[in-house]
């Protein structure tokens, strides 16, 4: 059929490699190619987006967004303005929208990496096909279903990557000034831009070194006020908290706690919270190492980073520019968080390498240009490497990241919701409680009758107004955990409102009050108090128990509802004269059963090891704790408490 043939010529013509002598920096077919590689992955995405609230900081930033919030510090205004944007959209619940707006930059993304390929290679084939590797990466695609700041974030690198290149050949000073907004717009949206500053101002200095004419000094102060503009966005945080909104994290009204928001002050604890030491940095370079082989495999990495090294001889200062990217990223991120190598740590640390997975996703269309172009009888591998490249991370990804019956966080959200009396006051112990019941009350504008005083991760209430002096002095702004307990004592003398918390903390023997359990929930009892469970109790879930697909969320669920009836066992010793022997074989079980859920992981494990010992069962409590110390030999927390009953065989009250 002529019509066919001439279809599958155009096809082909556009595929094909473009004139390395054109003056335009990208052709038509250029852009076409990246759009329908930006549409794959869009579609992608769509299939496995969440349909609602999910776990990590999704419940707060669908709120910041839909409700122009302020979100935990540094406060993220960019993401909200836009979020806001697509809160808009006529489609799905607001959720739905906001979660859409992470896959709509994700694919963004990968339609500039086919631009930037296209651009080192002049070959459309290997761009496609590292893009749509790039779009099945383990965690590019976990970020890509679900509302998070990290597909924005690797927008704006993206684009910065590509201007910076850009520059580097035409020297046109309209593209120095671009790459300059981005990179003030990019830290705006996350601090990983200040993590691409040092290779490109080094990119930058070595770019003069070669150049007939230099920079002049009018131009790079033009620079530095195109990079300082985008900051003016952080005057959305005074202008937002003054209206008070239902997250109003920081209330940055004035000048020093607008301050305080932007630089993090809340978590300055983290830069000391733990030892350091160079085999510790390098065990955490390790897991990141690890985390690269997890996108798309090892021969993909290895052939990202062969591709770049590769792309030395050809584009050295770009190159170098690009590799120091790549390794500075997860170690300056090592570094700074000095993380544990715990399953909560893990899951926070490895989308920090999103933008490294970016780089060696360049790498690999460099090494498929290099593969098609040494000789036709490569051309077999070339398509062999691309398919596979592609393939593998689709299949071995794909469950995991299907996010689209995902219903884990609501369901808890609406059990938890359900179990709390009229105008409860409620501690949460997680974020996946805490943002739930935050979209809940803000977004849907259910349960606005309930205040949860740790929503913004330390316990705040105007109730705390008339806490004294002494106390509030010694709590700080920011109280951290060991004050629970008094502030809790404090709540129940000085309030008669309902109070419930996640986890019973020990209370003052003079106030004669005890925790009675509530489904998901413990409810504080003051003495004399009568308490009877609500009429309406959820307990129903949507996703099964037995399939989690490795959700670290659904997997925490599970172990706190494990963990809760352990419990509720403990507080039946304590309170009801139990004889810890009758309900030995239900508090192991249910402690390994969360344990089976979570996996044996050191932080677990001390956790059970402490409320096994309270419970009274030393010998399993200490090997619960050797378990963890093995795990985990450096932690102060874990060697305390093996030493602690190893002396006397308890652990005191917290």
């Amino acid at each position: 059929m002529p019509g066919s043939t001439a279809s599958m010529q155009q096809v082909d013509a556009m595929l094909s490699s473009p004139d390395p002598d054109s003056k335009p920096f990208f052709t038509a077919a250029d852009l076409v190619i990246a759009f329908v590689g930006g549409l794959a992955a869009l579609t992608l995405y769509l299939l496995t987006l969440a349909p609602t609230i999910s776990g990590e900081d999704s419940g707060e930033f669908i709120t910041a967004a839909a409700t122009l919030g302020i979100a935990h510090p540094p406060g993220y205004p960019l993401y909200c303005l836009l979020g806001h944007l697509f809160s808009w959209m006529p489609l799905g619940t607001p959720a739905w929208r906001i979660n859409f707006m992470s896959a709509f930059f994700s694919a963004a993304s990968i339609s500039l990496a086919i631009l930037t390929v296209i651009y080192l290679t002049r070959n459309r084939r290997a761009a496609l096909m590292a893009g749509l590797m790039l779009a099945c990466t383990r965690d590019l695609w976990s970020q890509s279903v679900v509302a998070e700041v990290y597909t924005l974030t690797l927008f704006v690198l993206a684009a910065s990557f590509l201007t910076l290149l850009l520059w580097s050949d035409r020297g046109e000073s309209r593209y120095l000034l671009f790459f300059a907004a981005l990179c003030g717009t990019g830290i705006t949206v996350h601090n990983t831009m200040l993590l691409i500053l040092p290779p490109a101002v080094l990119f930058f200095l070595h770019s003069e070194y070669k150049a007939k004419e230099r920079t002049s000094p009018a131009l790079l102060f033009y620079a530095c006020c195109c990079a300082a503009l985008p900051f003016l966005l952080y005057l959305y945080l005074p202008l937002r908290s003054r209206a008070n909104p239902l997250l109003d994290w920081g209330n940055p009204e004035t000048l020093p706690l607008m301050l305080r928001h932007i630089f993090r002050s809340q978590y300055a604890f983290m830069v000391d919270q733990y030892p350091r030491d160079l085999g510790r940095f390098l065990e955490q370079l390790r897991v990141f190492l690890r985390f690269a082989r997890e996108q798309a495999g090892l021969i993909p990495a290895v052939c990202g980073l062969t591709g770049l090294l590769l792309l030395l001889r050809q584009r050295k200062d770009y190159a170098l520019f690009l590799l120091f990217s790549l390794l500075l990223i997860p170690a300056a991120f090592s570094f700074w968080q000095n993380f544990e190598i715990t399953r909560e740590w893990l899951w926070v640390m490895r989308v920090f390498g999103i933008p490294s997975w970016y780089i060696l996703a360049l790498g690999c269309g460099i090494f498929l240009h290099r593969l098609s172009e040494t000789s036709q009888k490569m051309k077999p591998f070339f398509w062999l490497f691309a398919v596979s490249f592609i393939l593998f991370p689709l299949v071995r990804n794909y469950r995991y990241n299907d996010k689209s019956d995902y219903y884990w966080v609501e369901d808890y959200a609406r059990n938890l919701a359900d179990h709390l009396e009229p105008g409860a006051l409620f501690i949460s112990e997680s974020d996946h409680a805490s943002f739930s019941l935050l979209y809940f009350q803000a977004v849907l504008g259910e349960r606005r009758d309930v205040e949860n005083i740790r929503r913004y991760g330390y316990l705040q209430t105007p109730l705390f107004d008339g806490l004294p002096k002494e106390l509030k002095e010694k709590t700080g702004a920011f109280p951290p955990r060991r004050y629970d307990a008094e502030l809790i004592a404090w709540l129940l003398d000085h309030t008669t409102r309902p109070l419930y918390v996640a986890r019973p903390r020990p209370l003052p023997s003079q106030l004669f009050a005890r925790y009675e359990a509530c489904g998901p929930v413990f409810r504080a009892l003051r003495h004399g108090e009568n308490f009877s469970l609500p009429d309406t109790i959820r307990t129903d879930r949507r996703n099964r128990s037995d399939d989690t697909r490795g959700d670290y969320t659904a997997d925490a669920i599970l172990y706190e509802e494990s963990m809760n009836r352990a419990l509720r066992l403990f507080l039946s010793i304590r309170q009801d004269g139990t004889n810890p022997e009758s309900v030995k074989a239900e508090v192991l079980e249910a402690v390994e059963k969360g344990l089976y859920h979570y996996t044996r992981d050191a932080a677990a494990l001390n956790n059970v090891g402490t409320l096994v010992a309270r419970c009274g069962y030393q010998a399993e409590a200490l090997a619960y704790f050797e378990e963890a110390s093995r795990l985990l030999p450096h932690s102060p927390e874990i060697r305390k408490n093996l030493q602690r009953m190893k002396a006397t065989g308890d652990l005191p009250a917290r």
